[in-house]
């Protein structure tokens, strides 16, 4: 019950105006045609780092630990009000994929597009941020402008990482297409590819159509149990970080 009151907390004096404007970019940001599909969820992050800012502003650890609760309890809701986000983020983008699949939305020509792959893929960039930044920033709450700056570059190198597969495939199709192969061409030539080869990767990461979208859950599931054990590793480090804290 504690736990509840204390995440019921994090959301009506954590959040303000600037949290759901961002909140509500990431969901946007999904829909503009030709842009990279992480850049949104980013957002997520940000509106996590702006709830430290503004609890910081308002003497938000001070107040809290001179309730009577555990200092565990308050960095469990703070995780788990990050976590929920993360997954409203996911969630959205689920939507927003049937959306774009049902009324036929072009290739995303910036990189991948909603598909089951980018769950995965996205889940693994959270990952990258919360090791760094929450996992982190209990080191010293009060500054953690510094922490999130090195977990952002973090999650945008996670990014160049998840889209470079689907970078190499469409320079390989340019370069089909410019020795004059047609569509149907390039996917018997993708085909021929071995499994590990990047563009072949690339390939599957682009697809859309029911058969593609199965072989892209192992991703998935990859994706989620990178969320879960970064989530649980984090976790037991703020906590040791935050026990050692001098308030």
């Amino acid at each position: 019950m504690k736990n509840l009151n204390l995440l019921k907390k994090e959301f009506l004096l954590g959040n303000n105006l600037s949290v759901i404007i961002w909140l509500f970019c990431s969901f946007i940001m999904q829909l503009i045609p030709s842009y990279p599909m992480y850049v949104g969820p980013y957002y997520i992050c940000l509106c996590i780092m702006l709830s430290f800012a503004l609890n910081q502003t308002s003497h938000d650890i001070l107040y809290t630990v001179l309730l009577p609760v555990k200092k565990i309890d308050t960095v469990k809701a703070r995780f788990m009000y990050a976590c929920i986000l993360e997954c409203i983020s996911l969630f959205l983008s689920v939507i927003l994929g049937i959306i774009k699949g049902l009324v036929k939305f072009p290739e995303n020509n910036a990189g991948i597009d909603l598909n089951v792959a980018f769950l995965g893929l996205q889940m693994f960039c959270f990952s990258v941020f919360n090791f760094i930044y929450l996992g982190g920033v209990y080191k010293n709450p009060i500054k953690s402008g510094v922490r999130f700056l090195f977990a952002s570059l973090a999650y945008f190198a996670a990014y160049v990482l998840c889209e470079f597969p689907l970078w190499k495939f469409k320079s390989y199709r340019t370069s089909l297409i410019n020795a004059g192969y047609q569509s149907f061409d390039i996917s018997l030539a993708v085909d021929k590819l071995s499994w590990y080869r990047i563009p072949k990767i690339g390939y599957l990461f682009l697809q859309k159509d029911a058969s593609s979208l199965v072989k892209q859950l192992p991703v998935l599931a990859l994706g989620l149990a990178i969320f879960v054990l970064v989530w649980f590793i984090s976790y037991k480090r703020a906590v040791k970080q935050f026990e050692r804290y001098e308030i």
